[in-house]
């Protein structure tokens, strides 16, 4: 899909990556050829072919990336959608949102994202496991991402966390914390849940779907409180 602020961005990345290059293709810029995983020392690890094409939200939401040296299977477990276009599933969505609120171009996105995500795919191939682990798929990865950052006590705690940001409740800023009772608001929960609040929409529709699976599976989920 044609991106006219993509076709602006991508003129530069060869400028810092000098193995890619924007070739045309439909219409529409491509971004392809060589990205290098090395180490803090310079050291190579892997080289991994790559597309980047412009999104329908970009900068508000990542491009789409794909691996075209099929150094790696194209399935779930590899993050990547297997059943969509296996284009590479970089984050997990509340999160893009997040790191997008702002924009983020597609020079940083390389840097921030396309690189850590390559090298813990590196990783995996010659030892077997992600070294900066990762998510699950589906709403399981939902339920790791809100809990690692609500730290909620329970899952009735977290979905009240949710609620909070989508019904935009306010407290004074000298407020003992609503969940966690000691410290003052502003030092604990205030700073995320604000941050969630400029993604209230999505908030919205995960809750439902962590609710739905809740009531399918909750001594489970229970359990993973105690």
């Amino acid at each position: 899909m044609r991106n006219e602020q993509f076709e602006i961005d991508v003129a530069i990345v060869n400028q810092h990556f000098p193995k890619l290059a924007v070739y045309h293709v439909d219409g529409e810029s491509v971004l392809a050829g060589e990205l290098d995983i090395t180490g803090i020392d310079g050291e190579l690890y892997d080289t991994f072919t790559i597309e980047i094409r412009g999104s329908e939200g970009y900068p508000y939401y990542f491009p789409t990336l794909h691996e075209t040296s099929n150094l790696f299977p194209k399935v779930l477990d590899w993050h990547v959608y297997e059943f969509n276009d296996k284009s590479c599933c970089v984050d997990i969505a509340p999160s893009i949102a997040l790191k997008c609120i702002q924009g983020k171009h597609v020079l940083a996105y390389i840097k921030e994202e396309v690189i850590p995500y390559f090298a813990n795919q590196s990783h995996r191939i010659k030892h077997g496991y992600y070294l900066y682990g990762e998510y699950d798929h589906g709403v399981a990865g939902l339920f790791q991402f809100y809990r690692a950052r609500l730290n909620p006590k329970s899952f009735k705690q977290l979905i009240e966390m949710l609620f909070w940001v989508m019904e935009d409740k306010k407290l004074e800023r000298q407020a003992p914390c609503p969940f966690c009772g000691g410290p003052k608001f502003r030092k604990c929960h205030k700073p995320i849940l604000e941050d969630f609040s400029l993604i209230k929409n999505l908030i919205n529709s995960d809750a439902e779907r962590l609710l739905h699976v809740y009531q399918q599976h909750k001594i489970e989920i229970d359990l993973m409180f105690n």
